[in-house]
Formats: structure tokens, sequence, C-alpha cells
């Protein structure tokens, strides 16, 4: 056994020579989180409430405001990156994890206080500018569901694992993008701005985006996205730190218990709101399909423009833009019921559907046979068939 050992041997420094020769003597890089005092000393100053951290968060409350005001996704992004509040909040966990009152109270003010920030001057900008338009970018930050509870508690590990790694600290920035902070309550203050006076005319043109159902609702789901995106960080974040070796279990294991079970209150609505997503997702494709599985509902002449749906009082509304031949419209009410009863069985919950059809006109035009030939017998091909709008000639200026 002995006279294999200098062979063994041997053969082991062949391989680690090999690997050096490789890798260019390279040696994973393990990485140990930062000492407890450093760690403690961050998160102290993430929870005081400072003049910069008010400056700013009110600019980037700005910065938001104009940009969903305008329908602009980069300019709501880079409010997103400027926007202190992460800082309180891990704090928070950070607090909860070593169950000290003062860190969680003094975290919760500048939190509290930063919140009702940002909602007062969306509120005053949007009143000074008069604007009384809903874009896309504010009616998405108002129907959060059990997704954006996901991405928050991603997001919140991310953000607690980049503190306690100086190497990927650069990475909290990617973070505050992701989870959005400071647009939904920007979206808050918005929606309580535009429902001053009551009117649902300042939204009556979004009706069909089939996202929206009043004014209070806008300002209201907008609440439930950011209290969402809260938990889910202050939950994550404070698991991971528990997981990098600050603070004790036993400590903690209260205070998270007490936001989970907060968090429980969430996850009605969330899951409800996940749900009508799937629905509205399998109702559309369902009708995307509905010329090869039921080609005789709709004649093949008929185009399919547009697509709206929505709930609206428990029931699912669909509206549906098509561009119809004149001669096919005398049934088209037969065919309406039937397409309706075919949805709601094939989705399982009733299905109120509403049709407006166009109707065109078929013009077709084609050359006499014996002048294509008589130039030469090179006349040119019949025209396929031209589809024009069935309106009555505008009288001359």
């Amino acid at each position: 056994m002995s006279r294999l050992d200098p062979a063994s041997d041997h053969q082991k420094n062949w391989f680690a020579r090999t690997w050096l020769r490789l890798t260019g003597e390279w040696k994973p890089l393990v990485e140990k989180p930062v000492s407890s005092a450093d760690f403690a000393l961050t998160m102290e100053q993430a929870s005081l409430p400072y003049f910069g951290f008010y400056f700013m968060l009110a600019l980037a409350t700005v910065i938001a405001t104009f940009g969903l005001l305008e329908n602009s996704a980069a300019t709501i992004i880079g409010a997103m990156i400027i926007a202190p509040l992460m800082y309180p909040i891990m704090s928070l966990s950070f607090g909860m994890v070593v169950a000290q009152r003062q860190l969680i109270f003094r975290s919760l003010v500048t939190l509290v206080s930063g919140v009702v920030l940002v909602v007062v001057i969306a509120f005053g900008c949007t009143v000074l500018l008069g604007l009384s338009v809903w874009g896309s970018e504010i009616l998405d930050r108002t129907h959060p569901t059990l997704l954006d509870l996901g991405v928050a508690l991603a997001a919140g590990g991310a953000c607690a694992f980049a503190y306690t790694r100086h190497s990927v600290f650069s990475s909290v920035a990617g973070v505050a993008i992701a989870v959005a902070l400071v647009p939904p309550l920007a979206v808050v203050g918005i929606g309580f701005a535009l429902s001053r006076d009551g009117s649902p005319d300042l939204t009556l043109a979004f009706t069909q985006l089939g996202r929206y159902a009043g004014v209070a609702d806008i300002a209201g789901g907008a609440l439930t996205l950011f209290l969402t995106n809260l938990v889910g960080i202050v939950i994550s974040a404070a698991t991971v730190i528990l997981l990098n070796g600050y603070g004790q279990w036993k400590r903690a294991a209260l205070n998270i218990v007490l936001v989970i079970v907060l968090s429980a209150l969430l996850i009605l609505p969330l899951g409800v709101s996940l749900r009508e997503m799937y629905v509205k997702s399998a109702l559309i494709t369902t009708i995307w399909n509905l010329h090869a599985e039921r080609p005789g509902l709709f004649p093949s002449t008929s185009r399919l423009e547009s697509i709206y749906v929505r709930y609206q009082n428990g029931v699912l509304l669909v509206d549906l833009d098509l561009v119809v031949p004149e001669g096919d419209l005398d049934d088209y009410r037969t065919r309406v019921e039937t397409v309706q009863q075919y949805l709601s069985a094939k989705i399982g919950e009733l299905v109120y559907l509403r049709v407006e059809a166009v109707p065109i006109k078929i013009l077709e035009f084609e050359f006499p046979r014996r002048a294509a030939q008589g130039a030469g017998g090179k006349g040119e091909p019949k025209q396929k068939t031209l589809a024009a709008p069935s309106q009555t000639p505008k009288k001359a200026q």
C-alpha cells in the first residue's frame, strides 16, 4: 500500500498543477458578511430622519408624479433610483431581528413621515398642474396581485444581502427599480387629487382599458400595492439578516410572526386579483382562437380589431370591435348570443358580451379579358377583394 502512495501523490499534484494552469491560479471568492458592529451602525444611520432623506425623497416624488402624469416609464424609473425610501425599511427589518424598540420606533417614524410626504407632494403637484388624464403607468399600479408580493419578497432578500456584502452593494439601485416604492405612493396622491370633485368624466376615456372601476379604487389599489411591497420586503429582509448571523431567532420570531399575520390580510385581495388576471388571459386567448375552434360563428371575411376585458360588479364584461361585410350583419345578433354562451361555458363564469360591428363594402375590380389580350396578352391580373368603409362621401368644401 505504501508503494502506491508516491504515485498517488504525484497524480494529485499533476491535477493541481493542471487546474492552476487552466484557471490562472483563480480561487473561488467566499466573501464574509460585514461585521455586526458595522452593519448595526449602517442600519442605525438608515433609520435617521435627516434632511437629506426628505430632500431626495421630495425630488423623487416630483419626478415620479410628472412621469406618471405624462405616462413616461423612463422618468418613473429615474425616480425609483434616487428615492431613499428603502433605508428605513431595511432598518425596520434589522430592528425586528435584534428586537430594539428604539430602532423600530425611529424607523417607523421615518418611514411613515416619508410616506405622508410623498402622498402630499404628489397631491399638490397634480392640483397645481391641473391634469386630469389617467395613463397606463397609473393604472398598472392599481391592481396588485400575488405576483407583486413575490417580487417584493425577492427584492427584500436581495436588498438585505446587498447591505451585508460590500461587493454587491451597488445592486441596491436595481432592487429599488424592481420593487418601486415611490410610484405607488405617488399614484395614491394623484388619485386623491383627481377624485376631489367626484367627477367620473376625468377617467371616462380609460374605461375601455378594462382596468378601472372608479377613482377611489385607484388610490386604494395603489396603497394596497405599496403595503404589499412593504410587507414582502420586511419579511424577506429580516429572514436574510438572520441567516447571515445578525440577531437571534428567539428575539426575532415574535416580530416576524406578527408581520406575517398582518400580511395574511393582503393575501385574499391579492389572490382575487391574480385569479382575475388568469381569467382575463384565458378569455382573450379563447376569443383569439375562436375562428379556429368554431369557424361557423363568424364569417371568414370578418376581422377582429380589438378586445377589452374587465370585471364590473362581479360580472366579466367583454367588448369586441369587429369589421364585418354589410351582407353578413343580418344574423349577427344570434351569432353574438351563441358566442356569449360559448365563452361562459368555456371560462366557467357569466360573460357579458358587447360587440361593435363596423360594416364595410366589398368592391371587386377586373379588367375585360379581350382588352387585356388586345394589349399584347399581358393584361394585369384580377385584383383581390378590396374592403372600404361604408360611409357617406363628404360634400365638397
